[in-house]
């Protein structure tokens, strides 16, 4: 049985290939991923190769000589894109992928010119060709096995067992085919046994290599879904927390005493306009914290109506400036909500609350390379002097609110921020200055 070619054992070993083939096929359909459709028009093009035998027309088998080495050269070529796919050469072994690249193009020229070969000299001639070119493609695919073995991980493996056990069975073949059925192995079964038995046990083991590299997808799937899920639930937590360290009490508290007062001294125009300003900032924090980026513009509207009730609170005790660079669009320009207020915040009541004469606040964002950086200076007393001044406590919720941000603008953009608060004091002024640095992400 062994030795007929055409009997139901080798036939089984078609038919399950041709299954696998079709399977492979419909999951690509499916899901359109590059491993499904490389694997799947290997499959095939190593069906297409061992049906061969199947049909006993001569008319069939004539033309069939002109495909049936090819077809395996087109064949091996998608295995090496199959390869690439699963290790991801292209990213752990830069090198060895163009090296993959250049090959599977050279199969393909080579199956080219092996069918230009049959019609000018004939089959014999083209199986010459073949085994000639056997030791140089098996070098090519050992030394990819080996440089391709350094990575360490069940698909590997399985990668290695499955295409070297293959590649060793099918040399057999190859040899017998151009030496004879006694050659090498002196073994009653027909000279392609060994390439079908190579042809099933590959199958056999990437279908388990397959399984295990999808299993892995989802495993990291589902991490990062959970992961996910944790982080939207952080910045739902981060975006309660950062509404309600921007609602200040005392700046609530201080607002509703301004209104007070003004209303007692007969002032019914500055209550309104401050009762006009304190609505609109309520609205805007409100509609600011509902959302995970605001642009530059809207951040600086709401500063902008904060600093005016906190002049009018402090009677004008001090000027704003603000210094915004040319070549940045604060239309489009993507920040994390109310980032800028708790330091303005600090500034205004830790330092220029506290002094007096000539206090001015000073906000500049410039585009520094790729880095948007964000300075709030003021001339007030001074880092050092504030933190003599205020007791641990104050101290300790300036400091986490601080963190806060911090937080969220890591949130937003990873780790490459950058936050200092630094005493700017000298022996002819005080100040602080704070330092904020953050990709530039349109």
């Amino acid at each position: 049985m062994l030795q007929d070619i055409t009997s139901p054992f080798y036939s089984w070993i078609r038919g399950g290939l041709l299954v696998l083939f079709v399977y492979h096929f419909i999951i690509y359909v499916q899901n359109r991923d590059v491993l499904h459709r490389y694997y799947s028009i290997y499959l095939f093009c190593l069906t297409v190769y061992l049906v061969r035998d199947a049909f006993t027309n001569e008319t069939v088998q004539y033309y069939y000589q002109y495909i049936s080495f090819s077809i395996q050269y087109i064949g091996y070529a998608y295995f090496i894109h199959f390869c690439r796919s699963l290790v991801d050469t292209k990213q752990n072994f830069p090198k060895l992928d163009k090296g993959a690249v250049n090959l599977s193009k050279g199969l393909l020229l080579l199956a080219f010119f092996l069918v230009v070969i049959q019609f000018l000299w004939g089959y014999e001639v083209q199986k010459l060709a073949v085994a000639w070119s056997v030791p140089f493609t098996s070098f090519c695919a050992f030394y990819i096995f080996f440089v391709v073995s350094k990575k360490k991980s069940k698909q590997v493996f399985y990668l290695l067992l499955g295409s070297i056990l293959f590649l060793i069975l099918a040399n057999i073949s190859s040899i017998k085919m151009v030496k004879g059925e006694l050659y090498l192995i002196d073994f009653k079964v027909h000279r392609m046994f060994y390439y079908f038995i190579g042809a099933i046990i590959q199958s056999t083991i990437f279908a388990i290599l397959i399984g295990n590299y999808f299993r892995e997808i989802i495993k990291q799937k589902n991490k990062v879904e959970i992961y996910l899920l944790k982080q939207r639930n952080q910045i739902s937590e981060l975006k309660l927390t950062a509404l309600k360290s921007q609602m200040n009490p005392h700046f609530l508290f201080n607002s509703l005493n301004s209104i007070n007062n003004f209303v007692i001294q007969n002032k019914v125009d500055e209550a309104s306009d401050y009762i006009t300003k304190f609505s609109s900032l309520i609205r805007k924090v409100l509609r600011a914290t509902n959302k995970n980026s605001i642009s530059l513009k809207e951040e600086l509207d709401v500063l902008s109506i904060y600093i005016k009730l906190e002049q009018m609170r402090l009677k004008n005790s001090f000027v704003f400036e603000k210094e915004i660079g040319n070549n940045i669009n604060i239309q489009e320009l993507k920040v994390v909500p109310l980032f800028l207020q708790p330091f303005v915040e600090n500034a205004i009541w830790h330092g220029l609350s506290l002094k007096k004469g000539d206090n001015k606040l000073i906000l500049s964002v410039q585009l520094e390379k790729k880095d948007i950086v964000v300075k709030v200076v003021d001339n007030g007393i001074g880092l050092n002097a504030s933190q003599r001044k205020k007791d641990k406590q104050l101290l300790n919720k300036k400091s986490y609110g601080i963190n806060l941000v911090k937080e969220r603008l890591e949130l937003m953009y990873g780790q490459e921020i950058k936050v200092d608060i630094e005493d700017v004091s000298d022996e002819k002024a005080t100040g602080t200055q704070v330092f904020i640095r953050f990709p530039y992400n349109l």
